[in-house]
């Protein structure tokens, strides 16, 4: 029998992750080592590796889970049963060729590859190329440009609305917004046309909300930096447009909310914030008189990691805590952002799965083991493969294995925002994952959440975007 440990070993390695020819390679090795395996396994070989039937039957598990999942299709929009279901991939979001972004002619510091010094290249040519592994930059783009477009037919419907009253304006919260990749974007891309009713000019607030400081102190200094530079210049912000800073954790629905302006409505953003955040996200909609969400979230298992204790935001700490030393413990947390943990760990108030419907999909599973898997496990199982796929198989079995994972995880945080009692109206896409290659595998962060509140106005929009 032949070892497929030095196989393994050679995978281990830290190379180029985009190199063509090196995931040929790895394809081969990997189905090698599947085919190995499934062949002891089918011929019952009794001189097979304990590792190779281990991993044969934890193959077999998780393929069991998917389909016990999903049996009888998933839903293209959760929340309206008129609609059909999909049992393979999750719909492309397509945006017009009108609504495109010219990164060309845009402020430079508005693209989060040169104004964000993603992949740019070091002599500030702007050429960005396809050997330079620049991909994260494109990404970067892509996602921008989804959140805008969404957020542009969404800010056209409130217009529409709100020329039938006086003044008002529009705050969005951009959830975990690092050094401002994406709140800078926005605030400098997005607009509101003149309240032609009232001739009175309608605002819009980018509130970007973070509980790292140091990442906030970051993005005022890009805007600032920008501003004092652009005397001459094209201005990185429209003048109706104002874009303001918040340092606080997540959790703190209350702090957040006092930043808003009086009567604006309020949409919430996120991208990528890891674990829990994006579940925090959510909620603070929810705790914004239902306010319409815009989601991608990332890192599903750092969920699973409980916080020590519910902490607030530095401007809150310790406010409803009489004893010293606890506000000390609070403080520290807000000081050190780099305990991830605490971050992207869930809250007292968020438990998994988020929706009764996983909760008895998993409940339902039929178990061959003795005793049963707790549904916890279940998740738990869920949520890790959602991040990095289940091995040892070809990197395509693979991905294509965490992408129905991924699927399943965030149906989960859909399907509990349409559960709520002022229920919403939810759709799961993905971003243009901006690879004209077709030999490299799709990103696998590339999911994004919409929802609004049954028949509301956004709700109404989100639902017919266009999608392939």
């Amino acid at each position: 029998m032949i070892s497929a440990t030095p196989l393994l070993l050679l995978l281990s390695f830290d190379i180029n992750k985009h190199d063509v020819r090196f995931r040929s390679c790895n394809e081969r090795l990997y189905s090698f080592i599947s085919n190995h395996s499934n062949e002891s396994e089918n011929n019952e070989d009794p001189s097979s590796s304990r590792w190779q039937r281990r991993t044969a039957k934890r193959r077999q598990r998780m393929e069991e889970l998917l389909q016990s999942v999903e049996d009888g299709g998933l839903h293209l929009l959760p929340s309206i049963s008129s609609f059909p279901t999909v049992h393979i991939g999750t719909p492309t979001l397509r945006i017009p060729s009108s609504s495109m972004i010219n990164w060309d002619t845009i402020h430079p510091d508005l693209d989060p590859m040169q104004g964000g010094k993603i992949n740019h290249n070091a002599n500030g040519s702007g050429e960005f190329q396809y050997k330079n592994n620049n991909r994260r930059g494109l990404r970067k783009r892509g996602q921008v440009q989804a959140f805008h477009f969404i957020l542009s037919s969404i800010l056209n419907a409130y217009c529409a609305k709100m020329t039938q009253s006086s003044g008002g304006g529009v705050t969005i919260i951009d959830a975990g917004c690092g050094a401002g990749n994406l709140a800078i974007a926005l605030a400098g891309l997005l607009h509101l046309p003149t309240n032609n009713a009232n001739d009175s000019d309608i605002n819009l607030n980018i509130l970007a909300v973070d509980v790292n400081n140091e990442a906030l102190d970051r993005l005022s200094q890009r805007v600032a930096q920008s501003q004092s530079m652009a005397e001459n210049t094209q201005q990185l912000l429209p003048s109706q447009t104002t874009l303001t800073t918040c340092c606080a954790d997540l959790a703190n629905h209350k702090y957040i909310k006092s930043q808003i302006p009086p009567h604006h409505d309020v949409i919430v953003v996120s991208l990528h914030a890891c674990g829990a955040a994006s579940d925090m996200a959510m909620n603070l909609a929810y705790q914004c008189n239902n306010a319409p969400f815009v989601v991608c979230p990332c890192c599903t298992a750092k969920s699973l990691t409980k916080r020590d204790v519910d902490l607030i935001s530095n401007e809150d700490v310790g406010n409803d805590s009489t004893d010293m030393k606890d506000k000390q413990q609070q403080r520290q947390f807000i000081v050190n952002p780099q305990a991830s943990r605490h971050r992207s760990g869930a809250t007292s108030d968020i438990q998994y799965p988020r929706s009764n419907w996983l909760t008895t999909k998993l409940s339902l599973t039929t178990d061959q083991e003795d005793p049963p898997v707790p549904l916890e496990s279940k998740y738990t199982t869920l949520a890790k493969v959602a991040d990095v796929g289940l091995g040892p198989q070809t990197p395509t079995q693979q991905r294509e294995q965490q992408r129905r994972a991924k699927r399943i995880i965030e149906y989960d945080r859909l399907m509990s925002a349409s559960e709520r009692q002022y229920g919403y109206d939810t759709r799961l896409m993905r971003i243009d994952d901006q690879d004209d290659d077709p030999r490299v595998y799709s990103y696998g962060k590339g999911e994004v959440l919409l929802g609004a509140l049954k028949d509301s106005l956004a709700a109404n929009v989100l639902l017919r975007l266009p999608s392939s």
